[in-house]
């Protein structure tokens, strides 16, 4: 079977249209440039490459990542296990194959290993690249709970909120520099409860099939980006009118001379799990029908609304839409065959749960979660 070949998908759009061929490719192999993998655009944008690679994973009949003979298998390797996309999209896979040479996963994700406990030492210095980080949780590593999310290795030892904020705040203060008073202090707390909150749930819920059936492979984590997106990620915003009005509202000056471009704060909380209505309902998502799954994914995110037993549980995501709501900011879930989302101005008045489609377009079913925060650094 001839492979698929993804080099240049880099806005949604784009990265939506691919995730079509997946669908389509009746479990094709996959090829694709290394660069493509471990190149940033912001945490929007790279989270969604990392699903579209998670989703062809779960779905090929060949799990091997192809890449062309041209390559030196060193760099791939290194390109490969330097960012959450490619580090994913390895431990869901058997191999990487360039050319004719195999290199089997085990070997093939040791180049990761640096750069993980790196991570677990909060070394921001060895792992910021671009302004952005990403903490990228594997099954079946030695350090799969790392110390920036758990306070041990357990999946019962999620950092609280406090914690959160703390961590959220040194990294903020490390990347941002000037730009982190841009951010308000209250955003960021709220921002501890829902990570907290998240990656609490991802460890009951996304490491099961929706079934119940533990994962053999899966991930969960986390990207941060504090970064600008310029013209070139215009067409993204263009399915929804408040879409536009969001992208022309938070346009600003880059640098003296230079066009404008959206700066802002990007989170991007990822996991290969069954996906929100899938967990809610137990059913997979080809036994819903829109109406049904676009219920079951409205649900599993009303306040209150969680299979956690712990008391006051559920306010997590209420808490972060709210903040986004007085300050101004967008927030978008991409799961199953839905990308829904919702934006603010400052001080707005609507519905904290009134979400609406990316895109008038169908799209192709995705595999995992990613519910991604964006709050423009405005410039005072």
């Amino acid at each position: 079977m001839n492979p698929l070949v993804l080099a240049d998908e880099w806005t949604l759009l784009s990265i939506e249209e691919a995730n079509h061929r997946i669908d389509a490719s009746n479990g094709a192999p996959l090829q694709v440039n290394k660069d493509w993998l471990a190149r940033r655009k912001g945490a929007l944008h790279d989270a969604a490459r990392l699903q579209l690679l998670s989703t062809w994973a779960r779905k090929t009949k060949e799990p091997n990542l192809r890449f062309h003979a041209a390559n030196e298998v060193k760099t791939v390797l290194e390109e490969l296990c330097e960012y959450a996309p490619g580090i994913v999209a390895l431990r869901l896979c058997e191999s990487a194959i360039v050319g004719e040479h195999i290199e089997l996963r085990r070997d093939a994700l040791k180049p990761a290993i640096t750069k993980m406990q790196a991570t677990d030492n909060l070394q921001w210095s060895k792992i910021v690249r671009g302004r952005t980080i990403d903490f990228t949780c594997v099954s079946g590593s030695k350090i799969q709970y790392l110390r920036p999310l758990f306070a041990s290795r357990s999946s019962s030892a999620v950092k609280g909120a406090e914690p959160m904020y703390q961590m959220l705040k040194s990294l903020s203060n490390y990347i941002a520099k000037s730009d982190a008073e841009l951010i308000p202090d209250t955003f960021l707390r709220a921002c501890g409860v829902f990570s907290s909150e998240l990656i609490k749930n991802t460890q009951e819920h996304a490491t099961r099939n929706h079934a119940g059936i533990p994962y053999i492979e899966h991930a969960e984590g986390l990207i941060a980006s504090w970064t600008e997106m310029d013209e070139q990620f215009a067409i993204d915003f263009q399915g929804h009118e408040l879409l536009q009005q969001f992208w022309e509202r938070e346009q600003s000056p880059v640098r003296e001379g230079a066009a404008n471009a959206l700066r802002c704060l990007q989170l991007s909380f990822f996991d290969t799990g069954p996906g929100f209505a899938s967990r809610f309902s137990g059913l997979p998502t080809t036994d819903l029908n829109d109406a049904e799954e676009r219920n079951a994914l409205l649900k599993s995110i009303q306040k209150n609304v969680t299979t956690k037993r712990q008391t006051g549980a559920g306010n997590g995501l209420p808490d972060v839409i709210g903040a986004l709501r007085k300050i101004g900011g967008l927030i978008a879930i991409r799961s199953g065959r839905l990308f829904m989302f919702n934006s603010f101005e400052p001080n707005d008045k609507r519905d904290l749960f009134d979400f609406v489609d990316w895109t008038p377009t169908k799209l192709a079913p995705v595999e995992g979660v990613v519910v991604s925060v964006l709050v423009p650094l405005r410039r005072k």
